[in-house]
C-alpha cells in the first residue's frame, strides 16, 4: 500500500512538474540591415577597322562620268586639203586637243562608307580623328598622290554602348591626277579613337 501511494505521488508530481515547466510559445522576431553592394564597370573603348582598303579608279571616273574605254577611239571631223570637211574650212581642220578626261583634272572622290566601328560605354561619347591627308606612293614608280581625307560622320557626345557601334566612313579626294602615271598607289590612314 505504501508503495502504491509513493507511485501515485510520483506520477502526480511528474504531471504537475511537466505542466509547470513546459516552454511558452515562441514569439516571432525580425531584424534587418541594409547592405551596400558596389559594382565597378570598367570603361571600354573598342575600335574595329580594316587592314586594307582597296579602291580602283575607273575610266569613266577619269572621263568625268562619261563612259569610255581604256583604249577608246574618238572620231574627229575629216581632215582635208582638197575639199570642205563638214563644219570646217578647207585646209584648216585640226585635231581636237580637248581632253575627254575631265575627271582626272577636276579630281576624283572615292568614298569608303564604313571605315571604322567603335564600341564605348563612356558617358560623354567618343572622338575619332583621321589623317587629313595621305601620301600615296606608286608601287612601281616614284610618283606620289597627295589625297585629302574627310570624315563622313559626326562623333557622338553621349554613350555609344557596347551593343550597337558608332560607324563612320571617309571620303578620299584625289586631286588633279591627269599627269599621274598608271600604277598601284599605296599609303596609310591613321584612325585614332578617344573618349571625351
Amino acid at each position: 500500500m505504501k508503495n502504491k501511494i509513493l507511485a501515485l505521488a510520483a506520477v502526480s508530481t511528474a504531471v504537475v512538474g511537466g505542466s509547470l515547466f513546459s516552454a511558452p510559445a515562441q514569439a516571432q522576431l525580425t531584424t534587418s540591415q541594409p547592405v551596400t553592394v558596389n559594382v565597378s564597370v570598367p570603361e571600354i573603348l573598342y575600335l574595329r577597322t580594316f587592314q586594307n582598303v582597296n579602291l580602283a579608279v575607273t575610266e569613266a571616273e577619269l572621263a568625268g562620268g562619261t563612259a569610255v574605254t581604256a583604249n577608246g577611239v574618238n572620231i574627229n571631223p575629216d581632215y582635208s586639203t582638197t575639199g570642205t570637211p563638214a563644219g570646217t574650212t578647207d585646209g584648216t581642220t585640226t585635231i581636237s586637243q580637248t581632253s575627254p578626261f575631265t575627271g582626272a583634272t577636276a579630281g576624283i572622290t572615292k568614298t569608303v562608307n564604313e571605315l571604322f566601328a567603335i564600341w564605348s560605354n563612356n558617358p560623354n561619347g567618343v572622338n575619332v580623328n583621321l589623317s587629313t591627308t595621305v601620301t600615296l606612293t606608286g608601287v612601281n614608280n616614284s610618283d606620289t598622290i597627295t589625297a585629302n581625307l574627310t570624315k563622313t560622320s559626326t562623333d557622338p557626345t553621349s554613350t555609344v554602348g557596347l551593343s550597337t557601334p558608332y560607324v563612320g566612313g571617309v571620303e578620299i579626294d584625289l586631286p588633279n591626277i591627269s599627269n599621274t602615271s598608271a600604277d598601284d598607289y599605296s599609303g596609310t590612314i591613321t584612325v585614332t579613337a578617344s573618349t571625351l
